[in-house]
């Protein structure tokens, strides 16, 4: 089905009176820092999104079937970003999505470097693990390769073999406990399930004792495991995307389901003492699961620590306008609960302070607009034709104070086989004051930052309104906007 666009140059705003925390401040306009980022906000701010695996070599406009997740009757390239396993090695977050490898943040996720490595992309849903002091990575059906660094170079030694009969190595996941011993994850069907081996802890490409499934498609009994954006099909759920969590003892494994083209894209959890299992279900399930608002289809991720031995949920975002695989990335805080059962906070979408990051100023209030804000990747605003200098306009509730602005591109055109490849998008965000005069609050006039989310921290300033201010995008690219957010305070009444 083809989506709607928004191409309404003025639009007017309203204030939400929820209280929210923010304000991330990232660089300013010419990648300078400003002074320090206390916060991060979904969808997160990740430059060099790679063009969609499966349309890099596509011909924009050939007409397609009812297969392969498109989502309307011809091909466009898109971007994307998904099935996202995170390390965290010696006070960094080490990234790695299916489609390209690999981003490090060393301020707990308010910012991310693309450091790409010599295998960047070796199939869907890479793994990594660090054991006996080196690390293993694979993704779906891939050969296991291994380095002495996160960020290689990495070499291959193989692929692990399985005995007939057994589900393809789709979504692996690799795991070693803390008493040395290797296991191996994996699974990715619409009705089988999870399965696990033991690998030799010092030839991961030798098993040591026979496959065991774990749990699998429960329809009945578990209704959000069913596929479809209603979770209506209940032939098939797609239980996939495994990852295993340690803590105090007890073994946490979690999956995903619902297919990540649904709203209903979920993670339920199950526990165990042993990581072979028997398994069971948490009482709290699904753990990660957001049908409503601009971040939805939340699944197929990881769990990783963070800064100060806190415990963080990195996942999958839906965001398909062209495809099922048109996607994004999120990351909230996760913990065990008084009940030993692992949660996971509601997925956000507004400014959200880092655990052991100052406290600083921050502010409270959405001040978005009605349409260009809609809670909906999937519905964007783009400029009219000829429009000189495009610009999108929010009248803002009295006494505003802006403190930070969102914005979400869609970079429309895309056809690299011409040329038109992605890059940045040049831009100014201003705030019209109460005499009338529109100030400058955000100015990425000289950015070089390929960014399809920009989230930025500006100096607090009152308005009446604001406006984005489209000065240039990549040659051959129509830039769309999917969200233009702008944070900030309104006065008390």
């Amino acid at each position: 089905m083809q989506r709607a666009v928004l191409s309404v140059l003025a639009l007017v705003a309203f204030c939400s009176a929820a209280a929210i925390l923010l304000c991330a401040e990232q660089s300013s306009p010419a990648g300078a820092p400003v002074h320090p980022a206390t916060t991060y906000c979904n969808p997160l701010a990740i430059p060099n999104y790679p063009i969609g695996k499966r349309v890099r070599d596509i011909v924009p406009g050939t007409p397609v079937g009812a297969t392969d997740l498109w989502l309307q009757d011809h091909m466009e390239q898109f971007r994307e970003l998904a099935d996202v396993t995170v390390l965290w090695h010696e006070g960094k977050w080490y990234m790695y999505p299916s489609v390209d490898m690999a981003w490090v943040s060393s301020d707990g996720g308010i910012s991310w470097q693309h450091h790409p490595l010599n295998i960047r992309d070796i199939g869907y849903a890479p793994t990594i693990v660090r054991h006996k002091g080196r690390f293993l990575l694979m993704a779906s059906e891939s050969e296991v390769y291994t380095s002495d660094s996160p960020l290689g170079p990495f070499k291959p030694i193989g692929k692990i073999p399985l005995p007939p009969g057994l589900p393809s190595q789709i979504d692996p996941m690799l795991f070693s406990d803390d008493d040395g011993r290797l296991y191996y994850y994996w699974g990715c069907t619409p009705t089988d399930g999870i399965y696990v081996v033991e690998l030799d802890p010092d030839n991961p490409t030798r098993l040591l004792g026979k496959p065991v499934k774990l749990m699998g498609f429960e329809p009945e009994r578990f209704p959000w495991q069913r596929a479809g954006d209603w979770n209506e099909d209940a032939n098939q759920g797609w239980i996939e995307g495994s990852w295993m969590l340690k803590r105090n003892g007890t073994y946490y494994l979690t999956y995903s389901a619902g297919g990540t083209e649904n709203r209903t894209y979920a993670v339920g959890a199950l526990t165990s003492k042993s990581p072979m299992g028997p398994f069971t279900p948490q009482k709290n399930n699904p753990i990660l699961r957001s049908t409503e608002g601009l971040i939805t289809g939340t699944a197929h991720g990881s769990f990783a620590e963070g800064p100060n031995h806190s415990l963080w949920a990195f996942y999958t975002v839906r965001a398909g306008v062209v495809h099922g695989f048109e996607r994004r990335l999120g990351m909230d805080p996760a913990y065990i609960a008084e009940d030993g059962e692992l949660h996971v906070k509601p997925p956000s979408s507004t400014p959200q302070r880092i655990t052991g990051t100052p406290e600083g100023a921050v502010a409270a209030g959405n001040l978005s607009s009605r349409l260009a804000v809609d809670n909906d990747l999937r519905t964007w605003w783009q400029p009219q034709a000829g429009d000189a200098v495009p610009a999108l306009t929010s009248a803002l509730v009295s006494n505003a104070t802006v403190r930070a602005i969102r914005i979400v591109w869609r970079d429309i055109g895309l056809n690299t086989s011409k040329g038109i490849a992605p890059g940045p998008f040049w831009y100014k965000v201003e705030v019209q004051n109460a005499s009338g005069s529109w100030v400058t609050a955000l100015d990425r006039s000289k950015s070089v930052d390929d960014l399809l989310v920009d989230y930025r921290e500006c100096p607090p300033m009152p308005g009446k309104a604001a406006r984005l201010v489209i000065l240039g995008a990549p040659k051959g690219i129509t830039p769309g906007v999917a969200e233009f957010t702008v944070f900030g305070e309104a006065a008390k009444r």
